[in-house]
């Protein structure tokens, strides 16, 4: 049972990853406790796994939707901010697999939380109420990764007291 919130992520590789957490570090020390990755159940589109499912039933679906849709590369683009709150996040170039990706899991059969937000794919550098105007204004000016990464590695983590479990992973190749 997925009695806490559990996402299904996108784990960035450790040559992007590395460079997601020190920008993190900066801005904020609650996301820099969290994997770098690119949330594609939890956040927004979907929400977090329902409790009611089985979960080998989920991570079974889980590998079905990776076999066909991983991996595949991008490159993040631009430093974002969501209207109306200060989380600031990474926009991957072309959204077009991580929407699929995201359709394949419900049509698959998995089980989600509803989520008012509509889905955005991103990595978020930093979500807290904190930063002066200055620091906002730093962080959208910030030079991002502009290296192409392959995404090929799905996880489930389950979020907890503000840390991260990893549940399972899966890792594809071409």
């Amino acid at each position: 049972m997925f009695s806490a919130p559990t996402y299904i992520v996108l784990d960035l590789p450790p040559t992007v990853g590395t460079e997601i957490l020190a920008l993190r570090s900066r801005y904020d020390a609650f996301e820099a406790r969290l994997p770098p990755e690119i949330t594609i159940a939890g956040s927004s589109g979907i929400g977090v796994l329902n409790n009611n499912q089985d979960p080998e039933h989920v991570f079974q679906a889980i590998q079905r939707v990776g076999r066909e849709h991983l991996p595949f590369v991008s490159v993040f683009v631009s430093m974002e901010r969501f209207a109306g709150v200060q989380i600031f996040w990474l926009k991957p170039r072309d959204r077009e697999p991580f929407d699929a990706l995201q359709s394949a899991l419900v049509a698959a059969g998995v089980k989600f939380a509803s989520n008012p937000f509509p889905f955005n794919p991103h990595c978020t550098i930093s979500a807290t109420t904190e930063l002066t105007e200055s620091q906002e204004n730093e962080l959208l000016s910030t030079a991002i990764p502009r290296q192409e990464f392959v995404l090929a590695k799905m996880c489930v983590y389950r979020l907890v007291e503000g840390r991260a479990s990893l549940l399972r992973s899966f890792t594809f190749s071409a």
